[in-house]
């Protein structure tokens, strides 16, 4: 029986003929189907067969059940339970359900064309004994091709009777050659599965993964109405909130001095891995763009390969920009850029060093060449607390007739997320509202932890985000640099517990493919992932990013600004649950 249990919400002669079909088990090699849905009905849009039975070395025979209380063939009109020409004459129904049976078989290139399709209908409820005619039947129907409540007890003896008496009538009749012989088992089978073809279809996380990056793309190209300023202004700052599209703005404006106006363009910021996902944003669109984060630049103007293995802050911050300084005021050609965009600004703005050797890269006065500069002055985090500075203030000292254009509506993250980091915002950086629907899944989750648990919380989360997202659009981020975190201690740990063993095969310093990222939340400053968990969120870290003068707060904002969909803190410090990470 095809499905095993009745389909849908049978009737009471469905019922019937469902359990008499159950109840022959001397023909293993029959194939019943109930209620099979036609939806390419020859007679409308769609069709019902209540029965269709398949016997191998006979044929098939579809079945009408009905069971009404009085029926009465009169004049070439069916009366059922006294209605007068019903809507549909039940062997009207079976011959349309056979035509259509017919044609759909043919289309799949099954249709043999011999193979015999009787017809049946079956009065559930009622007895031969109950007419008072001799011969329910005339020239349109045989009586053979009605069948009553006492064959409920001999289901199969009828199918065949009925396979029989179709054969032996057609065996009459010139030029129609139907042939028992062709309804092999292997042929039955060929029909059934045509019939029931099965199909799955589900969405992937990859699916869900181009999906969110279509819609990302929608919601940021909305902000480009924010470059109709470079038609007039030739300086202008993009300030705003983590997700409210800045760097997209910049990659624009970018493109659109490189490509549209021919201008040699350098795009460029602190961030090493930043860069990294600039140099993804314009590839391919323009030969004019080159992106690099500064150090990379500084060195490159050096002469220099890397870095000294001794460097230290003087080295970065002073000595390395003044060299490279020096090296374009020697070689003037090395200052060939007809325009400049910064991303992160608020890192530069910290460093007149590096700055004044970036606005030095300029073929002609920086007063006259267009600059665009993106930043947040609440992730100043390289910086210490009593270092931070206003970045417009000191873009202004520097570039005549600055634009400020402040952009304050999300469109990068969920609204649940972004409104839980209003408890980390100045009253000025408030989200004015948000691109991004609020029906979307996902949100802020706060999970409390302790020195012995987060181990466990980290592979209960992890797993849990798996099962929603590819691996690589996850990202552990933690206060600590790469030795103290909490995935680097699992890495390096010596003891071999299960979650332990099982969270070294999903976690990759640096990026792999295939593989959950982790990382400081100072290097993926200014970057994203759809999934973001952070960890080490605890008394101890804070003491340590206090100690080194930088905001505590500054450091949550920047971390729980980094998911687009699921953000997870795993945290461990002493005090009760904030509402601004709760979902």
């Amino acid at each position: 029986m095809i499905p095993p249990e009745p389909r849908g919400k049978p009737n009471r002669s469905e019922r019937a003929l469902f359990s008499a079909f159950e109840g022959i088990l001397d023909r293993p090699d029959w194939v019943v189907i109930h209620s099979l849905a036609i939806g390419q009905h020859r007679a409308g849009l769609s069709g019902e067969i209540d029965f269709l039975v398949l016997v191998p070395g006979k044929g098939i025979v579809i079945i009408e059940a009905k069971s009404p209380a009085y029926v009465e063939y009169k004049a070439g009109r069916w009366h059922l339970d006294r209605t007068p020409s019903p809507s549909k004459d039940p062997l009207q129904q079976l011959d349309g359900a056979r035509r259509s049976l017919r044609r759909l078989l043919k289309n799949a290139g099954i249709l043999q064309g011999t193979e015999p399709i009787a017809r049946l209908v079956w009065f559930t409820s009622l007895g031969r004994y109950q007419f008072v005619n001799r011969t329910p039947g005339d020239l349109q129907f045989f009586e053979w091709e009605l069948g009553w409540q006492e064959d409920l007890e001999k289901p199969a003896w009828l199918i065949e009777r009925v396979l029989d008496e179709h054969l032996a009538w057609f065996n009459e009749v010139d030029e129609v050659a139907i042939d028992p012989a062709s309804m092999t088992a292997e042929h039955v089978a060929e029909i059934s599965t045509t019939l029931l073809a099965d199909f799955t279809a589900s969405r992937s996380k990859a699916d869900d993964r181009r999906d969110r990056a279509d819609r990302e793309k929608r919601l940021l190209a909305e902000q480009k109405f924010a470059l109709e300023l470079l038609a007039t202004n030739p300086h202008i700052y993009f300030e705003g909130p983590a997700g409210t599209g800045k760097s997209f703005l910049l990659v624009e404006a970018a493109v659109r001095f490189a490509r549209d106006l021919g201008m040699p363009t350098l795009l460029t910021c602190w961030n090493v891995l930043m860069a990294e996902e600039l140099r993804s944003l314009v590839r391919g669109r323009t030969q004019l763009i080159d992106v690099d984060d500064l150090n990379t630049v500084m060195l490159r103007l050096c002469g220099l390969a890397a870095n000294p293995a001794d460097a230290d802050d003087t080295w970065y911050r002073e000595t390395l920009p003044q060299r490279a300084l020096k090296a374009v005021t020697e070689q003037p050609h090395l200052a060939k850029y007809q325009a400049l965009c910064i991303d992160e600004f608020q890192d530069v703005a910290c460093e007149p060093h590096v700055l004044n050797l970036v606005l030095a890269l300029t073929a002609a006065p920086v007063a006259y060449t267009p600059v665009v500069l993106a930043g947040d002055d609440r992730q100043q985090i390289l910086a210490g607390s009593g270092d931070r500075k206003s970045s417009v203030s000191i873009a202004r000292k520097h570039l005549p007739g600055l634009v400020h254009a402040r952009v304050r509506r999300n469109c990068r993250m969920l609204p649940s997320i972004a409104d839980s980091l209003s408890k980390f915002l100045d009253p000025a950086f408030k989200f004015t509202g948000h691109r991004m629907p609020n029906t979307l899944p996902g949100g802020s989750t706060r999970v409390e932890v302790d020195e012995n648990s987060d181990v466990a919380a980290l592979a209960v989360t992890l797993r849990e985000l798996l099962t929603e997202y590819e691996a690589d659009d996850i990202v552990v981020l933690s206060p600590f640099a790469s030795k103290g975190s909490l995935a680097a201690r699992v890495l390096r740990s010596e003891t071999k517990t299960p979650d332990e063993i099982w969270l070294r095969k999903q976690l990759a310093h640096e990026g792999g493919a295939g593989k959950v990222r982790w990382y400081s939340i100072s290097k993926f400053k200014g970057l994203d992932a759809d999934a973001v968990i952070v960890t080490d969120i605890n008394d101890t870290a804070k003491k340590w990013v206090e100690s080194a003068g930088h905001s505590w707060d500054d450091f949550r904002y920047v971390a729980g600004s980094r998911a687009k969909y699921r953000s997870v803190l795993l945290d461990g410090q002493n005090e009760t649950a904030e509402e601004a990470w709760e979902t």
